[in-house]
Protein backbone atom coordinates (compact mmCIF):
# COMPACT_ATOMS: atom_id res chain seq x y z
CA UNK A 1 0.00 0.00 0.00
CA UNK A 2 1.49 3.24 -0.90
CA UNK A 3 2.45 5.21 2.15
CA UNK A 4 1.11 8.93 2.56
CA UNK A 5 3.39 11.40 3.84
CA UNK A 6 2.18 13.49 6.82
CA UNK A 7 1.87 17.29 5.74
CA UNK A 8 2.50 19.39 9.32
CA UNK A 9 1.35 22.69 9.46
CA UNK A 10 3.25 25.83 10.37
CA UNK A 11 3.40 28.02 13.31
CA UNK A 12 4.06 31.94 12.69
CA UNK A 13 6.71 33.74 14.87
CA UNK A 14 6.87 37.24 14.25
CA UNK A 15 9.83 39.73 15.56
CA UNK A 16 9.22 42.73 16.17
CA UNK A 17 9.44 45.08 13.82
CA UNK A 18 10.22 48.98 13.85
CA UNK A 19 9.15 51.03 10.59
CA UNK A 20 11.54 53.92 10.38
CA UNK A 21 11.05 55.67 6.98
CA UNK A 22 10.27 52.44 5.39
CA UNK A 23 13.26 50.68 6.85
CA UNK A 24 12.33 47.34 8.55
CA UNK A 25 13.86 44.98 10.66
CA UNK A 26 13.81 41.14 9.14
CA UNK A 27 10.80 39.02 9.64
CA UNK A 28 11.56 35.38 10.59
CA UNK A 29 8.89 32.52 10.43
CA UNK A 30 9.92 29.79 12.58
CA UNK A 31 8.45 26.50 11.31
CA UNK A 32 6.66 23.99 13.54
CA UNK A 33 8.49 20.98 11.70
CA UNK A 34 8.91 16.98 12.75
CA UNK A 35 12.39 16.17 14.54
CA UNK A 36 15.03 15.25 12.28
CA UNK A 37 14.42 11.23 13.61
CA UNK A 38 10.70 11.57 12.48
CA UNK A 39 12.11 12.27 8.85
CA UNK A 40 14.41 9.58 9.18
CA UNK A 41 11.55 6.99 10.17
CA UNK A 42 9.74 8.12 7.30
CA UNK A 43 12.17 7.66 4.72
CA UNK A 44 13.31 4.52 6.11
CA UNK A 45 9.48 2.71 5.72
CA UNK A 46 8.96 4.64 2.33
CA UNK A 47 11.90 2.96 1.40
CA UNK A 48 11.22 -0.37 2.32
CA UNK A 49 7.48 -0.38 1.39
CA UNK A 50 7.95 1.29 -1.81
CA UNK A 51 11.38 1.42 -2.67
CA UNK A 52 10.69 5.14 -3.52
CA UNK A 53 13.72 7.80 -2.25
CA UNK A 54 12.45 9.99 -0.07
CA UNK A 55 15.08 12.76 1.06
CA UNK A 56 12.24 15.31 2.91
CA UNK A 57 8.70 16.68 3.93
CA UNK A 58 6.37 19.59 2.71
CA UNK A 59 5.61 21.68 5.81
CA UNK A 60 1.87 22.82 4.10
CA UNK A 61 1.19 26.64 4.89
CA UNK A 62 -0.55 29.88 3.00
CA UNK A 63 0.77 33.17 3.23
CA UNK A 64 1.75 35.85 1.19
CA UNK A 65 5.60 36.67 0.87
CA UNK A 66 5.00 40.36 0.86
CA UNK A 67 2.63 40.78 3.73
CA UNK A 68 5.48 38.76 5.84
CA UNK A 69 8.38 40.42 4.70
CA UNK A 70 10.36 43.34 6.11
CA UNK A 71 11.77 46.05 3.24
CA UNK A 72 13.93 48.90 2.48
CA UNK A 73 13.75 51.18 0.04
CA UNK A 74 17.33 52.33 -1.56
CA UNK A 75 18.27 55.70 -2.71
CA UNK A 76 17.54 54.43 -6.36
CA UNK A 77 14.76 53.75 -5.57
CA UNK A 78 15.14 50.06 -5.64
CA UNK A 79 12.72 47.89 -2.95
CA UNK A 80 14.66 44.93 -1.43
CA UNK A 81 12.30 42.69 0.59
CA UNK A 82 13.77 40.15 3.35
CA UNK A 83 12.33 37.13 4.70
CA UNK A 84 14.12 34.35 6.83
CA UNK A 85 12.26 30.93 7.48
CA UNK A 86 13.28 28.20 10.28
CA UNK A 87 12.88 24.88 10.81
CA UNK A 88 15.07 23.27 13.66
CA UNK A 89 17.26 20.32 12.80
CA UNK A 90 16.73 20.57 9.12
CA UNK A 91 19.33 19.89 6.50
CA UNK A 92 18.10 21.81 4.33
CA UNK A 93 14.79 24.11 2.84
CA UNK A 94 13.09 24.93 -0.07
CA UNK A 95 10.29 27.35 -0.67
CA UNK A 96 7.26 26.27 -2.39
CA UNK A 97 4.83 28.78 -4.57
CA UNK A 98 1.28 28.40 -5.70
CA UNK A 99 0.98 31.76 -6.80
CA UNK A 100 4.48 32.73 -8.30
CA UNK A 101 4.90 35.56 -10.55
CA UNK A 102 7.44 37.82 -11.34
CA UNK A 103 7.36 41.10 -13.69
CA UNK A 104 10.32 41.91 -16.40
CA UNK A 105 13.23 43.35 -13.99
CA UNK A 106 12.59 41.78 -10.73
CA UNK A 107 14.93 39.35 -9.26
CA UNK A 108 14.65 36.79 -6.50
CA UNK A 109 17.19 35.39 -4.22
CA UNK A 110 17.50 32.28 -1.81
CA UNK A 111 20.50 32.03 0.16
CA UNK A 112 21.57 30.65 3.75
CA UNK A 113 22.41 33.61 6.24
CA UNK A 114 25.32 35.25 7.02
CA UNK A 115 27.57 33.30 9.19
CA UNK A 116 25.49 29.67 9.26
CA UNK A 117 28.50 28.54 6.73
CA UNK A 118 31.87 29.36 5.62
CA UNK A 119 30.28 30.42 2.59
CA UNK A 120 27.28 31.64 1.36
CA UNK A 121 25.05 29.01 -0.33
CA UNK A 122 22.91 30.44 -3.08
CA UNK A 123 20.07 30.53 -5.75
CA UNK A 124 19.35 33.33 -7.91
CA UNK A 125 18.54 35.70 -9.94
CA UNK A 126 15.42 34.02 -10.63
CA UNK A 127 13.91 36.31 -13.10
CA UNK A 128 10.51 36.30 -15.03
CA UNK A 129 11.56 33.94 -17.69
CA UNK A 130 10.74 31.41 -14.79
CA UNK A 131 6.68 32.77 -14.57
CA UNK A 132 4.09 30.15 -15.75
CA UNK A 133 0.17 30.65 -16.29
CA UNK A 134 -0.49 27.74 -13.79
CA UNK A 135 1.14 30.28 -10.86
CA UNK A 136 3.57 26.60 -9.26
CA UNK A 137 6.91 26.79 -8.52
CA UNK A 138 9.55 25.51 -6.31
CA UNK A 139 13.27 26.59 -5.14
CA UNK A 140 15.99 24.65 -5.12
CA UNK A 141 17.05 22.99 -1.90
CA UNK A 142 19.46 25.88 0.60
CA UNK A 143 21.48 23.84 3.13
CA UNK A 144 21.09 24.36 6.63
CA UNK A 145 17.65 24.99 9.06
CA UNK A 146 17.42 29.06 7.74
CA UNK A 147 16.68 30.15 4.29
CA UNK A 148 16.48 33.56 3.38
CA UNK A 149 14.51 34.81 0.51
CA UNK A 150 15.38 38.39 -0.81
CA UNK A 151 12.94 39.89 -3.61
CA UNK A 152 14.77 43.22 -5.23
CA UNK A 153 12.76 45.14 -7.88
CA UNK A 154 13.52 48.54 -9.87
CA UNK A 155 11.22 51.41 -9.53
CA UNK A 156 11.49 50.76 -13.32
CA UNK A 157 10.01 46.90 -13.59
CA UNK A 158 6.70 46.22 -15.51
CA UNK A 159 3.97 44.94 -13.55
CA UNK A 160 3.47 43.83 -9.72
CA UNK A 161 5.23 40.64 -8.38
CA UNK A 162 3.07 37.71 -6.45
CA UNK A 163 4.97 35.57 -4.10
CA UNK A 164 1.67 33.46 -2.53
CA UNK A 165 4.09 30.38 -0.50
CA UNK A 166 1.73 27.19 -0.18
CA UNK A 167 4.98 25.67 2.12
CA UNK A 168 8.31 24.87 2.99
CA UNK A 169 10.50 21.56 2.12
CA UNK A 170 12.39 20.29 4.64
CA UNK A 171 15.37 18.14 4.18
CA UNK A 172 16.64 15.26 6.32
CA UNK A 173 19.20 14.39 4.03
CA UNK A 174 21.55 14.75 0.39
CA UNK A 175 21.79 18.67 0.82
CA UNK A 176 25.78 17.70 1.01
CA UNK A 177 24.80 15.12 -1.77
CA UNK A 178 27.40 12.64 -0.94
CA UNK A 179 27.29 9.18 -2.37
CA UNK A 180 28.85 6.15 -0.95
CA UNK A 181 32.57 5.55 -1.56
CA UNK A 182 32.84 3.40 -4.66
CA UNK A 183 30.70 4.98 -7.02
CA UNK A 184 32.72 6.31 -10.20
CA UNK A 185 32.80 10.65 -10.87
CA UNK A 186 31.36 10.57 -14.72
CA UNK A 187 34.44 13.20 -15.13
CA UNK A 188 36.69 10.10 -14.58
CA UNK A 189 38.50 7.96 -17.36
CA UNK A 190 35.32 5.79 -17.54
CA UNK A 191 33.25 8.36 -18.96
CA UNK A 192 35.62 9.76 -21.52
CA UNK A 193 34.24 8.22 -24.35
CA UNK A 194 30.62 8.62 -22.42
CA UNK A 195 30.64 12.53 -22.53
CA UNK A 196 27.65 13.00 -24.94
CA UNK A 197 25.43 10.71 -22.96
CA UNK A 198 26.50 12.21 -20.12
CA UNK A 199 24.80 15.69 -20.88
CA UNK A 200 21.73 13.66 -21.50
CA UNK A 201 21.43 12.54 -17.72
CA UNK A 202 19.52 14.94 -15.29
CA UNK A 203 18.87 14.70 -11.71
CA UNK A 204 15.15 14.68 -10.75
CA UNK A 205 13.51 16.15 -7.67
CA UNK A 206 10.06 14.81 -7.27
CA UNK A 207 7.07 16.04 -5.45
CA UNK A 208 4.57 13.71 -4.19
CA UNK A 209 1.65 12.91 -1.50
CA UNK A 210 3.38 15.63 0.81
CA UNK A 211 7.22 14.33 0.66
CA UNK A 212 9.92 15.17 -1.17
CA UNK A 213 11.98 12.62 -3.75
CA UNK A 214 14.90 11.90 -5.79
CA UNK A 215 15.52 10.25 -9.68
CA UNK A 216 17.33 10.43 -11.93
CA UNK A 217 16.44 10.35 -15.80
CA UNK A 218 17.36 11.06 -19.25
CA UNK A 219 16.39 13.73 -22.46
CA UNK A 220 15.33 11.39 -24.65
CA UNK A 221 15.80 11.94 -29.14
CA UNK A 222 12.88 10.82 -31.44
CA UNK A 223 12.83 10.16 -34.49
CA UNK A 224 11.61 13.76 -36.26
CA UNK A 225 14.77 14.81 -34.61
CA UNK A 226 12.99 18.10 -33.79
CA UNK A 227 14.36 18.80 -30.16
CA UNK A 228 11.05 18.36 -28.47
CA UNK A 229 12.08 18.26 -24.53
CA UNK A 230 11.21 14.86 -23.80
CA UNK A 231 12.54 13.08 -20.50
CA UNK A 232 12.51 9.13 -19.85
CA UNK A 233 12.46 7.90 -16.07
CA UNK A 234 10.95 5.27 -14.32
CA UNK A 235 7.40 4.88 -13.54
CA UNK A 236 7.75 4.13 -9.87
CA UNK A 237 9.81 7.44 -9.32
CA UNK A 238 6.53 9.82 -9.76
CA UNK A 239 3.38 7.54 -9.78
CA UNK A 240 1.73 9.14 -6.78
CA UNK A 241 2.18 12.62 -7.94
CA UNK A 242 -1.54 14.90 -8.74
CA UNK A 243 -2.28 16.94 -11.21
CA UNK A 244 -0.93 19.96 -9.77
CA UNK A 245 2.27 18.35 -8.30
CA UNK A 246 3.98 17.89 -12.22
CA UNK A 247 4.81 21.75 -11.77
CA UNK A 248 6.53 21.36 -9.16
CA UNK A 249 9.20 18.49 -10.87
CA UNK A 250 12.57 19.80 -10.75
CA UNK A 251 14.92 18.81 -13.44
CA UNK A 252 18.63 19.73 -12.69
CA UNK A 253 21.54 20.17 -15.94
CA UNK A 254 25.08 19.54 -15.59
CA UNK A 255 24.98 18.66 -12.14
CA UNK A 256 28.71 16.71 -11.88
CA UNK A 257 32.30 17.78 -10.71
CA UNK A 258 35.12 20.03 -13.08
CA UNK A 259 36.95 16.73 -13.22
CA UNK A 260 36.91 13.58 -11.77
CA UNK A 261 37.57 13.39 -8.52
CA UNK A 262 36.86 16.76 -8.06
CA UNK A 263 35.34 18.99 -5.16
CA UNK A 264 34.21 21.86 -7.16
CA UNK A 265 30.94 21.11 -9.40
CA UNK A 266 30.10 22.39 -12.68
CA UNK A 267 27.50 25.22 -12.95
CA UNK A 268 24.06 23.41 -12.95
CA UNK A 269 21.29 24.46 -14.29
CA UNK A 270 17.58 23.73 -13.38
CA UNK A 271 14.18 24.17 -14.93
CA UNK A 272 10.80 23.21 -13.28
CA UNK A 273 7.51 21.66 -14.32
CA UNK A 274 6.92 19.21 -16.60
CA UNK A 275 3.70 18.22 -18.80
CA UNK A 276 3.21 14.16 -18.07
CA UNK A 277 3.07 12.44 -21.46
CA UNK A 278 2.78 8.00 -21.40
CA UNK A 279 3.94 6.05 -18.36
CA UNK A 280 3.52 2.26 -18.03
CA UNK A 281 0.55 2.34 -15.08
CA UNK A 282 1.99 -0.75 -13.91
CA UNK A 283 2.78 -0.10 -9.68
CA UNK A 284 0.75 -2.58 -7.81
CA UNK A 285 1.24 -3.14 -3.91
CA UNK A 286 4.01 -5.36 -4.87
CA UNK A 287 6.18 -3.38 -6.65
CA UNK A 288 5.52 -3.20 -10.33
CA UNK A 289 3.56 -5.04 -13.00
CA UNK A 290 5.09 -4.05 -15.86
CA UNK A 291 8.70 -2.54 -17.38
CA UNK A 292 7.81 0.68 -15.08
CA UNK A 293 8.68 3.72 -17.71
CA UNK A 294 7.63 7.73 -17.29
CA UNK A 295 7.91 10.33 -20.36
CA UNK A 296 7.55 13.39 -19.76
CA UNK A 297 7.73 16.68 -21.28
CA UNK A 298 9.85 19.93 -19.65
CA UNK A 299 7.66 22.71 -19.91
CA UNK A 300 9.87 25.68 -19.71
CA UNK A 301 12.28 25.91 -22.86
CA UNK A 302 16.26 24.49 -21.92
CA UNK A 303 18.73 27.05 -23.06
CA UNK A 304 20.72 25.79 -25.99
CA UNK A 305 24.20 27.25 -23.53
CA UNK A 306 23.44 24.52 -21.48
CA UNK A 307 23.98 21.82 -23.84
CA UNK A 308 21.65 19.44 -23.37
CA UNK A 309 21.95 15.82 -25.49
CA UNK A 310 19.14 14.06 -26.40
CA UNK A 311 20.33 10.68 -26.20
CA UNK A 312 19.42 7.54 -28.91
CA UNK A 313 17.65 4.41 -27.82
CA UNK A 314 17.57 0.99 -29.31
CA UNK A 315 14.19 -0.33 -29.08
CA UNK A 316 14.70 -3.39 -31.13
CA UNK A 317 15.32 -5.59 -28.35
CA UNK A 318 18.64 -6.45 -28.94
CA UNK A 319 20.99 -6.61 -25.28
CA UNK A 320 23.39 -4.52 -24.93
CA UNK A 321 27.18 -6.65 -24.90
CA UNK A 322 28.60 -3.78 -22.72
CA UNK A 323 28.06 0.02 -21.89
CA UNK A 324 27.57 2.22 -19.00
CA UNK A 325 24.98 3.17 -16.74
CA UNK A 326 24.97 7.29 -16.28
CA UNK A 327 23.21 8.58 -12.85
CA UNK A 328 22.88 10.72 -9.54
CA UNK A 329 22.98 8.20 -6.76
CA UNK A 330 21.71 10.20 -3.09
CA UNK A 331 21.27 13.09 -5.38
CA UNK A 332 25.16 12.87 -5.63
CA UNK A 333 26.83 14.46 -9.10
CA UNK A 334 26.79 12.32 -11.78
CA UNK A 335 28.22 8.51 -11.68
CA UNK A 336 29.19 6.12 -14.57
CA UNK A 337 29.28 2.35 -13.69
CA UNK A 338 30.62 0.46 -16.24
CA UNK A 339 29.64 -3.83 -17.52
CA UNK A 340 31.34 -5.71 -19.44
CA UNK A 341 29.18 -8.61 -20.00
CA UNK A 342 25.79 -9.34 -21.96
CA UNK A 343 22.59 -7.60 -20.56
CA UNK A 344 20.21 -10.64 -19.93
CA UNK A 345 16.35 -10.86 -20.15
CA UNK A 346 14.87 -11.18 -16.54
CA UNK A 347 11.18 -11.30 -15.48
CA UNK A 348 11.10 -8.23 -13.04
CA UNK A 349 7.45 -6.89 -13.37
CA UNK A 350 6.21 -9.23 -16.23
CA UNK A 351 7.71 -11.71 -18.37
CA UNK A 352 10.56 -10.90 -20.15
CA UNK A 353 9.95 -6.92 -19.25
CA UNK A 354 13.82 -6.43 -17.83
CA UNK A 355 17.46 -6.21 -18.23
CA UNK A 356 19.42 -8.20 -15.93
CA UNK A 357 23.32 -6.27 -15.73
CA UNK A 358 25.72 -7.19 -13.68
CA UNK A 359 28.52 -4.18 -12.67
CA UNK A 360 32.19 -4.94 -12.83
CA UNK A 361 35.49 -3.25 -10.99
CA UNK A 362 36.85 -0.29 -13.48
CA UNK A 363 40.35 1.64 -13.35
CA UNK A 364 38.76 3.90 -10.45
CA UNK A 365 36.19 1.99 -8.47
CA UNK A 366 33.46 -0.09 -8.68
CA UNK A 367 30.49 1.74 -9.62
CA UNK A 368 26.66 0.82 -8.79
CA UNK A 369 23.46 2.18 -8.06
CA UNK A 370 21.89 3.90 -5.31
CA UNK A 371 18.47 5.53 -4.26
CA UNK A 372 18.05 8.35 -6.72
CA UNK A 373 19.17 6.59 -9.28
CA UNK A 374 16.24 4.93 -10.19
CA UNK A 375 14.78 6.14 -13.59
CA UNK A 376 18.70 6.39 -15.23
CA UNK A 377 19.34 5.21 -18.69
CA UNK A 378 21.61 1.88 -19.32
CA UNK A 379 23.76 2.56 -22.65
CA UNK A 380 24.77 0.36 -25.23
CA UNK A 381 27.67 -0.32 -26.89
CA UNK A 382 26.32 1.44 -29.45
CA UNK A 383 25.70 4.51 -26.82
CA UNK A 384 21.66 3.97 -26.86
CA UNK A 385 19.46 4.00 -24.04
CA UNK A 386 18.45 -0.12 -23.82
CA UNK A 387 16.77 0.52 -20.43
CA UNK A 388 15.17 2.38 -17.91
CA UNK A 389 16.53 1.74 -13.95
CA UNK A 390 13.84 -0.02 -11.87
CA UNK A 391 15.53 -1.66 -8.89
CA UNK A 392 18.71 -3.25 -7.88
CA UNK A 393 20.74 -5.51 -5.43
CA UNK A 394 24.01 -3.47 -5.75
CA UNK A 395 25.79 -1.74 -3.60
CA UNK A 396 29.09 0.03 -2.59
CA UNK A 397 29.32 -2.53 0.58
CA UNK A 398 28.31 -6.02 1.40
CA UNK A 399 25.26 -6.12 2.96
CA UNK A 400 25.57 -2.52 3.13
CA UNK A 401 22.06 -0.08 3.67
CA UNK A 402 19.60 1.13 1.42
CA UNK A 403 18.62 -1.60 -1.73
CA UNK A 404 22.17 -3.24 -2.28
CA UNK A 405 23.64 -6.50 -0.84
CA UNK A 406 27.43 -6.04 -2.49
CA UNK A 407 28.94 -4.74 -5.70
CA UNK A 408 28.92 -7.88 -7.48
CA UNK A 409 24.87 -8.08 -7.40
CA UNK A 410 22.57 -7.34 -10.27
CA UNK A 411 20.07 -4.39 -11.14
CA UNK A 412 17.60 -4.27 -13.27
CA UNK A 413 16.37 -1.94 -15.82
CA UNK A 414 12.90 -2.14 -17.69
CA UNK A 415 13.59 -2.37 -21.52
CA UNK A 416 13.21 0.02 -23.83
CA UNK A 417 12.02 -2.75 -26.32
CA UNK A 418 9.12 -3.49 -23.53
CA UNK A 419 8.00 0.15 -22.97
CA UNK A 420 7.94 0.74 -26.64
CA UNK A 421 5.47 -1.44 -27.75
CA UNK A 422 5.34 -4.36 -24.81
CA UNK A 423 2.49 -5.58 -22.60
CA UNK A 424 2.72 -2.82 -20.30
CA UNK A 425 -1.36 -2.35 -18.12
CA UNK A 426 -1.68 0.76 -20.62
CA UNK A 427 -3.62 1.13 -24.10
CA UNK A 428 -1.46 0.57 -27.20
CA UNK A 429 -1.70 4.16 -27.92
CA UNK A 430 0.23 5.12 -24.93
CA UNK A 431 2.65 2.58 -25.46
CA UNK A 432 6.39 4.61 -25.86
CA UNK A 433 6.67 4.48 -30.08
CA UNK A 434 3.60 6.75 -30.20
CA UNK A 435 5.81 9.18 -28.99
CA UNK A 436 9.20 8.73 -29.46
CA UNK A 437 8.37 7.78 -33.33
CA UNK A 438 4.84 9.87 -33.80
CA UNK A 439 4.79 9.73 -37.67
CA UNK A 440 4.96 6.18 -37.61
CA UNK A 441 8.11 6.01 -39.21
CA UNK A 442 8.97 2.37 -38.27
CA UNK A 443 12.28 3.38 -37.10
CA UNK A 444 13.26 1.43 -33.44
CA UNK A 445 17.20 2.60 -33.62
CA UNK A 446 18.08 6.18 -33.54
CA UNK A 447 20.97 7.98 -32.25
CA UNK A 448 21.46 11.02 -29.87
CA UNK A 449 21.82 14.47 -30.90
CA UNK A 450 22.72 17.78 -29.38
CA UNK A 451 20.64 20.93 -30.43
CA UNK A 452 22.66 23.27 -32.39
CA UNK A 453 25.90 22.28 -33.25
CA UNK A 454 26.77 21.39 -29.38
CA UNK A 455 30.65 22.47 -27.63
CA UNK A 456 33.55 19.75 -27.76
CA UNK A 457 34.17 17.03 -27.31
CA UNK A 458 31.21 16.76 -29.02
CA UNK A 459 30.35 19.38 -31.53
CA UNK A 460 28.76 18.52 -34.77
CA UNK A 461 28.04 15.36 -33.87
CA UNK A 462 24.31 14.92 -34.44
CA UNK A 463 22.55 18.36 -34.69
CA UNK A 464 18.93 18.26 -34.38
CA UNK A 465 18.53 20.28 -37.62
CA UNK A 466 21.46 17.85 -39.19
CA UNK A 467 20.33 16.56 -42.88
CA UNK A 468 19.78 12.69 -42.16
CA UNK A 469 20.76 11.85 -45.58
CA UNK A 470 23.98 10.45 -45.13
CA UNK A 471 22.61 8.71 -41.69
CA UNK A 472 20.01 7.08 -42.95
CA UNK A 473 22.22 5.15 -45.78
CA UNK A 474 24.51 4.26 -43.14
CA UNK A 475 21.83 2.81 -41.12
CA UNK A 476 19.89 0.96 -44.02
CA UNK A 477 23.06 -0.39 -45.84
CA UNK A 478 25.09 -0.41 -43.13
CA UNK A 479 28.93 -0.51 -42.89
CA UNK A 480 31.73 -3.04 -42.97
CA UNK A 481 35.56 -3.61 -42.13
CA UNK A 482 37.82 -6.44 -42.68
CA UNK A 483 39.65 -8.88 -41.19
CA UNK A 484 38.18 -9.68 -38.03
CA UNK A 485 39.72 -10.84 -36.39
CA UNK A 486 42.78 -8.80 -37.36
CA UNK A 487 46.15 -8.60 -36.70
CA UNK A 488 48.01 -5.44 -38.12
CA UNK A 489 45.43 -3.67 -39.90
CA UNK A 490 41.71 -3.10 -41.08
CA UNK A 491 40.21 -1.33 -44.04
CA UNK A 492 36.99 -0.09 -43.33
CA UNK A 493 34.37 0.32 -46.47
CA UNK A 494 31.48 3.25 -46.33
CA UNK A 495 28.34 2.44 -48.38
CA UNK A 496 27.77 3.83 -51.21
CA UNK A 497 26.27 7.79 -50.44
CA UNK A 498 27.69 7.72 -47.01
CA UNK A 499 31.33 9.05 -45.98
CA UNK A 500 33.70 9.08 -43.04
CA UNK A 501 34.18 11.99 -40.75
CA UNK A 502 35.52 10.24 -38.03
CA UNK A 503 36.58 7.15 -36.25
CA UNK A 504 36.79 6.10 -33.09
CA UNK A 505 38.31 3.15 -31.17
CA UNK A 506 37.16 1.70 -28.00
CA UNK A 507 38.87 -0.40 -25.32
CA UNK A 508 36.63 -3.40 -23.87
CA UNK A 509 35.74 -0.92 -20.94
CA UNK A 510 33.95 1.47 -23.45
CA UNK A 511 37.40 3.97 -23.04
CA UNK A 512 38.51 5.89 -25.82
CA UNK A 513 41.58 4.64 -27.28
CA UNK A 514 41.90 6.42 -30.48
CA UNK A 515 40.58 9.38 -32.48
CA UNK A 516 40.69 9.63 -36.44
CA UNK A 517 39.99 12.01 -38.86
CA UNK A 518 40.52 12.09 -42.27
CA UNK A 519 41.91 15.12 -43.99
CA UNK A 520 39.17 14.46 -46.59
CA UNK A 521 35.69 12.42 -46.19
CA UNK A 522 36.20 9.34 -47.74
CA UNK A 523 34.44 5.80 -48.48
CA UNK A 524 37.22 3.61 -47.63
CA UNK A 525 39.91 4.03 -44.73
CA UNK A 526 43.14 1.69 -44.07
CA UNK A 527 43.76 1.94 -40.31
CA UNK A 528 46.97 0.01 -38.15
CA UNK A 529 45.78 -1.91 -34.91
CA UNK A 530 48.97 -2.91 -34.02
CA UNK A 531 49.32 -0.47 -31.69
CA UNK A 532 46.14 -2.04 -29.84
CA UNK A 533 46.03 -4.67 -27.46
CA UNK A 534 44.77 -8.17 -28.03
CA UNK A 535 41.47 -8.56 -27.38
CA UNK A 536 37.84 -7.05 -27.97
CA UNK A 537 38.00 -3.60 -29.01
CA UNK A 538 34.84 -1.27 -30.48
CA UNK A 539 35.05 0.85 -33.74
CA UNK A 540 32.77 4.00 -33.85
CA UNK A 541 32.38 5.49 -37.75
CA UNK A 542 30.77 8.63 -37.70
CA UNK A 543 29.29 10.45 -40.69
CA UNK A 544 29.66 14.62 -41.11
CA UNK A 545 26.18 14.68 -40.35
CA UNK A 546 26.88 13.36 -37.18
CA UNK A 547 24.93 9.45 -37.20
CA UNK A 548 27.48 7.23 -36.00
CA UNK A 549 27.36 3.36 -36.14
CA UNK A 550 29.14 0.52 -33.99
CA UNK A 551 30.81 -2.72 -34.00
CA UNK A 552 33.02 -5.37 -32.70
CA UNK A 553 36.78 -5.76 -33.13
CA UNK A 554 39.24 -8.70 -31.74
CA UNK A 555 42.73 -8.10 -32.14
CA UNK A 556 44.64 -11.30 -32.15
Amino acid sequence: MRMKIKIFTLVLLVVSINDFSNIAIAQSIVVDAPTLDEVITQMEHEAFNTGKYLTGVIVEHDCDFFEEASYEVMSDGLTVYELEIEAYEAMGLCVYFDDFHIPVGGELFFESPDGAFDVIYSEGPIDASENNSHGRWVSGDIPGSVIKIIYRQPSNAVGSARLGIMGVGFFARNVERGSDDCEVDVMCPEGDSWQCERDAVVKLRITQGGGIYLCSGAMVNNTERDCRQLLLSAFHCADAVEENEWAYFKVQYNYEYLVCDSTVSINSHTRTGVIPLTNSDDATSQGFSGSDFLLVEVEDPISATWNPYYAGFDASGETGHSGVGIHHPSGDRKKISTYTNPLTTYSLGSAGSHWRVYWEATETNHGVTEGGSSGSPIFSENHQIVGTLSSGLSACVVGGAGNGTGPTQPDFYGKMSYHWDGANPIPSSQHLDNFLDPSGSGQEIIYGSYVGEGDQPCGNFGACSATEIEGMILEEKGWSFSPNPAFDRIQIQMPAGATLSELRIYDALGRLEESITPSVFQQTMMVSVVQLSTGLHYLTVRTPDGTSSTMKLIVE
